[in-house]
């Protein structure tokens, strides 16, 4: 059920796009007439908090910082993109996707990132799908479809929150499976055009941003040729149609640009390698079957180790995974991703103490980091220091906006420090953000009816309460 709802997700871009190319307004036009900016944010807004609700978005704080600086290097190099929100988020799915929602939301799977190959193939697709955004590919079409797409797209969202919801599972799956089928019209619709203009814009900003070129020509050709095999493997063919002219094309675009030789950073390798293995089944034949590579010299390179390490962790072989890290640590006192795993396997052994002046001294040295920020934040909450986890990340509330899991840390260290009055509040930010609207509001009349000595606590408290007021008129305007 959880890889049907991801793939009809996959496929919202695609789904939206049942407009003909003679139909869209001049390609490289950001205007819009009636679709305003305002309002594809709002959409857009509003199904991220759907989303949050029922997709196996990765909630890793290293991973997802990687995912937002790789992102908005890409956004600082697209001219158009300057404007714009963005927000770069990770779904856990072993398929090969990625994909734009309205307002800059814009989803990857898992499955990209360790079938990449190089950092400059896996920032093609990013640039890509960044490229969709700032030329407002699907705002256009919902302008231009606005009576037909707006409701579809609402019916699509109700379909699979059904799914999500129903108890009978025969219900939920004919829902879905009804939205399925307009999914797959559309997706015999997607214009030629609006993919041509993404891979040159695409292309273009790849380069500036200091990346290969072509790296987006070796991510097509891959995909052709490994679909040759198994037409299931790659589902960003389903949503991004490629053919060989489109190939052909991008190839001459790549070619305009310089020869770039780049290395890849070793941050790429062990993310790429700590997505491995989080996404790896652990049982005993995949435990035997690392700890055989292992033994036979097979997992040798720094991010090999480090996902060995990582995945050791999760089959609780924690002896191992110490080990190695600490020897990983030994080699490379100043890369964060060894200090982070440490801490995470100190919290699981129960010793927390062991890693909090490690991770503070490393957040002095790189502050506003995030991944640091949520470690030291568990490692605090794990060593019952509740008033120093409430301060870092009231310190670093910005951060909440692309993670909003942090929320629940923050309540926890709400509680743990006696400050209850303050829980409501921060749970009822929680639930908006994850989409369950009944829930914040809920929580948000709560914190009205406790003392607080915050004098703007009321004012904050009733402004998301309107918010949520206006959410609801507006998702009863769409539907």
């Amino acid at each position: 059920m959880t890889k049907f709802i991801v793939a009809l997700l996959a496929g919202l871009y695609g789904f939206c796009s049942a407009v003909t190319a003679a139909e869209l307004p001049d390609i490289g036009s950001s205007s819009s007439q009636v679709f305003s900016l305002v309002d594809e944010q709002a959409l857009g807004d509003d199904y991220m908090r759907q989303l949050r609700a029922i997709a196996p978005i990765v909630n890793d704080a290293e991973i997802n910082d990687y995912i937002q600086h790789l992102g908005f290097k890409l956004v600082e190099n697209n001219p158009n993109a300057q404007d714009r929100q963005f927000s770069f988020f990770v779904i856990r799915e072993r398929t090969i996707n990625a994909f734009a929602l309205p307002g800059g939301y814009i989803g990857i799977h898992t499955g990209l990132i360790t079938k990449s190959q190089t950092e400059s193939e896996l920032a093609s697709v990013l640039s890509h799908e960044v490229a969709h955004v700032t030329q407002r590919h699907l705002a256009r079409r919902l302008e231009l479809q606005n009576q037909l797409t707006i409701p579809t797209l609402a019916a699509f969202a109700a379909a699979i929150l059904i799914a999500s919801q129903a108890r009978n599972s025969e219900t939920g799956i004919g829902a879905m499976a009804s939205a399925q089928g307009l999914a797959q019209q559309a997706l015999i619709n997607h214009t030629r055009s609006n993919e041509a203009e993404a891979d040159r814009i695409g292309i273009s900003t790849l380069y500036r941003a200091g990346f290969d070129p072509q790296g987006a020509i070796s991510f097509f050709e891959k995909m052709q040729e490994n679909t040759r095999y198994n037409s299931n493997a790659f589902e960003f063919l389903r949503t991004h149609p490629l053919s060989r002219s489109r190939i052909t094309d991008a190839r001459l675009r790549a070619n305009e640009y310089p020869t770039r030789r780049i290395r890849d950073p070793l941050k790429y390798h062990l993310i790429k390698e700590k997505v491995n293995a989080i996404t790896t089944k652990v049982s005993p034949v995949t435990v035997e079957r690392q700890e055989r590579l292992f033994k036979d010299g097979k997992i040798s390179t720094p991010a090999q180790l480090y996902g060995y390490a990582i995945f050791m962790m999760r089959a609780k072989k924690f002896e191992v995974a110490e080990k190695i890290l600490n020897n990983l640590r030994f080699s490379d006192a100043k890369q964060s991703s060894y200090a982070i795993a440490l801490a995470q396997l100190n919290i699981e052994r129960k010793m927390p103490s062991k890693s909090v002046p490690v991770i503070e001294k490393m957040l002095l040295q790189s502050p506003g980091n995030q991944a640091l920020v949520e470690t030291l934040a568990e490692l605090y909450l794990a060593n019952n220091q509740f008033e120093e986890a409430r301060e870092l990340l009231l310190s670093n509330v910005h951060m909440t906006e692309y993670a909003p899991y942090l929320l629940k840390l923050l309540a926890e260290a709400q509680e743990g420090s006696g400050r209850r009055s303050e829980v409501y509040e921060t749970e009822g930010n929680f639930l908006l953000a994850m989409g369950d609207l009944g829930g914040a509001r809920l929580q948000f009349e709560q914190a009205l009816n406790v003392h607080t000595d915050d004098p703007y606590a009321r004012s904050r408290i009733n402004s998301q309460i309107n918010r949520i007021r206006e959410y609801l008129r507006q998702r009863s305007l769409r539907n």
